[in-house]
């Protein structure tokens, strides 16, 4: 219901219905445009910005180029150690530059995943080739950053399991730890290597 002060306002304006829900719907598309170039802008800025060509860059070698793999052969435990850090860039962008905890778990959970895979001796490194935690944690941050409704939603709707996940990935990749380091202490006092 209208007051008649506001009708009357309106008349004396020269307003008539349809104008005035003209000039709502020029508004609405005035505000939706205005938040479509602030997010464009938000997303060139930070696809010039050093740690997301760096996300980018570690993505495609560590994935799409099998480093991770290669590396987890090469350096037994060292080669795991190093590609876990090589996640940092990923944790960082999803933190500070994107802003967001539900992405930043799902980063979380994608690399304690891959850590977790890379600790089974061999084994591990085989399936590194097919588990590219890498290509999945820039596709999140792309997603993202580009907006994309699908990839945010799949990110928000996980954030609960993502977090619970961690934890569990991380308690059992110390037992996983603790078992391969007990093995290898067994195998080097079986050869008589100290």
């Amino acid at each position: 219901m209208e007051s008649s002060r506001r009708k009357q306002a309106r008349e004396d304006l020269g307003f008539t219905e349809s104008e005035e829900v003209q000039v709502k719907i020029d508004k609405a598309l005035a505000n939706e445009e205005a938040r479509r170039e602030k997010k464009k802008l938000a997303r060139e800025k930070l696809e010039s910005e050093f740690s997301y060509r760096t996300v980018k860059g570690i993505s495609f070698l560590m994935d799409k180029c099998f480093a991770d793999a290669i590396l987890g052969i090469v350096l037994p435990g060292a080669g795991d150690v190093l590609t876990s850090v090589l996640t940092l860039p990923f944790l960082y962008v999803s933190v500070f530059k994107v802003k967001s905890l539900p992405l930043t778990l799902a980063v979380l959970y994608n690399m304690m995943l891959d850590c977790f895979i890379g600790l089974v001796p061999y084994l591990g490194d085989a399936l590194d080739v097919f588990y590219r935690s890498y290509v999945r944690n820039y596709r999140l941050i792309v997603g993202f950053v580009e907006d994309d409704q699908d990839i945010i939603a799949e990110v928000r709707r996980s954030a609960w399991k993502s977090a619970i996940m961690i934890v569990v990935l991380g308690v059992a990749c110390y037992f996983v730890y603790q078992l391969v380091k007990g093995l290898y202490m067994s195998i080097a006092a079986m050869c008589g290597c100290n």
